[in-house]
């Protein structure tokens, strides 16, 4: 089964905007670009701990996912099914007047001409419990080098309190 990542020409010219901008800007478009690295790396099963989620999170719109990518820039990406479309990137000012617009026309969300990278989705490692007796030989091993010498050691205070 596959996930698909979407970048829409807006996110993308944003992004590239960004990049133009000051050293907060452009530390906000690298921190973009490795979220979706980690993304398209790690597949996207959990959204919301792949990076730091925005504090009010979102809910102006349906499948909206807002990041805090750090000095006051924000990430957003709409989840519809198999497909991650990542839609605006800017501060958080910026973000906050887009979604007001965009959430008067949600028919167009999520929906845009963009660049798709498709990711495999990894089936979760399932690690089967084999019943040995390793842990028991270890146990018997480690008794064996034990003798009442080293007990005496590590419990010296016990054995002075009964000698007494």
């Amino acid at each position: 089964m596959k996930w698909y990542i979407h970048l829409e020409k807006r996110f993308e010219k944003e992004l590239e905007h960004l990049r133009s901008q000051g050293e907060k800007a452009r530390l906000a478009a690298k921190r973009a670009e490795e979220v979706i690295a980690k993304l398209i790396q790690k597949g996207w099963t959990d959204l919301k701990h792949i990076a730091k989620l925005a504090d009010q999170g979102e809910h102006r719109l349906d499948g909206c996912i807002k990041y805090d990518i750090g000095g006051g820039f924000r990430l957003i990406c709409f989840k519809r099914g198999d497909h991650l479309y990542f839609s605006y990137v800017g501060s958080h000012d910026d973000c906050h007047r887009w979604l007001n617009q965009s959430k008067n026309q949600p028919h167009l969300v999520g929906k845009r001409e963009a660049l798709t990278t498709i990711v495999e989705k990894k089936k979760p490692e399932i690690f089967k419990v084999q019943e040995t007796r390793e842990e028991e030989d270890y146990d018997e091993r480690l008794m064996a080098q034990i003798n009442d010498t080293i007990l005496r050691q590590v419990f010296s205070g016990l054995v002075r309190t009964r000698q007494k």
